[in-house]
């Protein structure tokens, strides 16, 4: 099934599996910069958009999790969390040239991911490909930290 361009989760039965797509994932090295709430812009490979491959909608409200365990896709390899659960509003899911990122794309970025060569170093480390993989596109998503009274 194709929507114009788009890759829908049904064209990925073939995929190892799927994560659910109310969460998103996050390295552990990052938690405390969650749970301080210094973080507020993430980046992944290639266009993460809803209905594409582990994609997401703007105005959204996902939990943010923390990876305890990598998993690994080519060995089928899910990855295990630790207890952090943080509802996250995602304020901005926009697919950018990596080329043409400028400085202000980075804020509220990770203190490791502060402009393309640091970008593109750290997508190469943790999906072991090269940005030319993903139509040299990268998806930023914004969001804000949401209330946890109840």
């Amino acid at each position: 099934m194709s929507t114009g361009g788009a890759q829908t989760l049904a064209d990925h039965r073939d995929r190892p599996f799927y994560l659910p797509r109310d969460e998103m994932a996050f390295r552990g090295r990052y938690e405390a910069l969650l749970l301080q709430r210094a973080i507020t812009t993430v980046f992944r490979p290639g266009d993460r958009t809803w209905p594409n491959w582990r994609g997401y909608r703007q105005g959204e409200v996902v939990t943010a999790r923390v990876i305890d365990t990598c998993g690994d896709d080519a060995s089928r390899t899910p990855p295990r969390f630790n207890a952090v659960r943080l509802p996250i509003r995602l304020t901005e899911v926009l697919v950018l040239d990596v080329d043409r990122l400028a400085p202000p794309d980075f804020d509220g970025s990770s203190p490791d991911v502060v402009d393309r060569p640091s970008l593109l170093a750290h997508l190469q480390d943790i999906y072991g490909k090269s940005i030319d993989a993903f139509d040299r596109r990268v998806t930023r998503i914004r969001f804000t930290y949401e209330d946890r009274r109840f």
